[in-house]
């Protein structure tokens, strides 16, 4: 296989030169990672076909979402320290692997419960592969590239976050072949086929530098994170649908137990020889956790807001999915176009950019706020349209450069570890912010009549979570330290002999 660039006698060109196989590579973890985030959105346009063709309860249905994202979260930072330890490549081919055979089972459901376990399945396998893609870049590219990749990826979340809602609706609809809602996970097979034969061409092994200590992986962090994550998302994803209940709480409060007693764990398992979960030099300095904090806040705020105006538009407006689909797609759009201009716009702006993002979102989100309370039930998708561009190429101008500041200090041995943690605070922040604003949504919306009030505080709960993102980038983040002029090769290229 290929190897990636090494510094020689061609100076900074030629070390900033990127492979073909590289961008092979690229794209096959990202086809990868697209089916994830495809299959978030997709599975929630077509949730109504599949509870009405199974006769499945509200209770099922929301498993279906909540069973994969449990799922997924639970073994993210695991994962990632996996690929760390044992090499990406085996983690991604898995992944692929396990993700498109649960796509199948997905498909052929005969019954909810069966539906469930296959959901829970493709959720612990995108986990296996997702860590892994922040990693591959690092090692594949140069320096000097690596904001392009990244900026790759968030084009590709932000196609699989528009493909989603438009690909299912129109699946859903069309019932080819009598397939009805089978066809929304039909479609991953073909695309994890590819991802896997391009992963197995160019995808290259590597080569561990844990040494000895990879084989003594800390199980006892990984029982304690997974077992605090579990009892922290349980009642973040579950707790608005049984009420709160005290138990919920108890469960919440021992999650945050175990999972501040992570910290002195760690310390002792590096101390004892092995490899502990999460890296060590993460919260070593400012940047990996304010990045990790924005992360958390954004895709709250991201997360609930798609929940609560898709139910806006389609309970309180009369929107059918398909329109609604549609009426969310300038945000994908332009999130996708932001993400590709971010690029080379990141080495001139830095830091502003990133603050530039949150600051579109706000406004965004504010314009879609004054809309919702001054057109009320003659609110139309042109109305909204502005609002949506704004938040979209926000996140576009936020998201990729945001990846890459906080990943870019890390070393190659915690670079997996960095990823899955980072990861994690997005996944939490989800469930955090669809728990509390949905909370204040169905609080307020007893019925249609009532959904525009509600619509407006859940605005205006996002708001104030750009808001606090925007705070933590302008006044918390660390300056990036002045580059030299001309860096050194070895600086700007990946370690020779690194992969293999």
């Amino acid at each position: 296989m290929t190897r990636p660039p090494t510094a020689g006698s061609g100076g900074t060109r030629s070390a900033a030169a990127v492979p073909r196989s590289s961008w092979l590579a690229l794209c096959a973890v990202l086809l990868a990672g697209f089916l994830h985030t495809f299959d978030v959105t997709v599975v929630s346009i077509a949730a109504p076909s599949i509870q009405d063709a199974l006769g499945a309860s509200d209770a099922t249905v929301q498993w279906l979402l909540a069973g994969y994202s449990l799922a997924f979260a639970l073994v993210l930072i695991t994962a990632g320290r996996l690929g760390d330890a044992f090499g990406r490549r085996p983690l991604v081919l898995w992944g692929i692997v396990s993700f498109t055979g649960a796509s199948a089972l997905c498909a052929a459901a005969p019954d909810s419960g069966w539906l469930i376990t296959a959901r829970v399945v493709q959720g612990l396998s995108a986990a296996l592969l997702a860590p892994q893609i922040a990693p591959v870049i690092m090692l594949l590219f140069p320096k000097e590239r690596r904001g392009a990749a990244f900026g790759v990826q968030a084009a590709v979340i932000a196609a699989a976050t528009c493909g989603g809602p438009v690909v299912g609706g129109l699946l859903t609809h069309a019932n080819l072949l009598g397939l009805g809602w089978r066809s929304v996970f039909l479609v991953n097979l073909p695309v994890g086929l590819l991802a896997l034969v391009m992963a197995l061409r160019w995808l290259p092994a590597e080569r561990s530098v844990d040494g000895p200590a990879a084989a003594r992986l800390d199980l006892t962090g990984v029982a304690v994170a997974t077992s605090g994550l579990l009892l922290l998302l349980v009642p973040l994803v579950q707790g608005r649908e049984l009420g709160w209940p005290w138990w919920l709480w108890l469960s919440f409060a021992a999650g945050l137990f175990l999972l501040f007693a992570l910290a002195p764990l760690q310390r002792r398992a590096a101390a004892g020889g092995r490899t502990p979960l999460i890296a060590p030099e993460l919260f070593a300095g400012r940047a990996f956790p304010t990045g990790a904090a924005v992360n958390f806040l954004v895709l709250g705020a991201v997360a609930s807001f798609f929940l609560v105006f898709v139910v806006h538009l389609q309970t309180g407006l009369g929107f059918t999915g398909k329109e609604a689909g549609f009426t969310l797609l300038p945000f994908a759009l332009s999130a996708a176009f932001a993400s590709g201009a971010s690029v080379p716009l990141t080495g001139r702006l830095g830091r502003p950019m990133l603050e530039s993002g949150a600051l579109l979102m706000s406004l965004g989100t504010g314009l879609l706020l004054w809309l919702t309370v001054t057109r009320g039930e003659d609110l139309r998708p042109l109305h909204v349209l502005p609002g949506l561009v704004l938040c979209g190429a926000g996140m576009g101008l936020l998201s990729p450069p945001l990846y890459n500041i906080t990943l870019s200090a890390m070393s190659r041995g915690g670079i997996g570890s960095a990823s899955g943690v980072f990861s994690t605070f997005g996944q939490v922040g989800s469930a955090f912010g669809v728990a509390l604003v949905g909370t204040l949504y169905y609080g307020i919306a007893g019925d249609a009549a009532l959904s525009t009030a509600a619509t407006a505080w859940a605005l205006a709960a996002q708001i104030a979570m750009y808001l606090a993102a925007l705070a933590l980038l302008r006044f918390v983040l660390p300056r990036p330290a002045k580059r030299p002029a001309s860096p050194p090769a070895e600086a700007a290229a990946p370690r020779a002999g690194a992969l293999r």
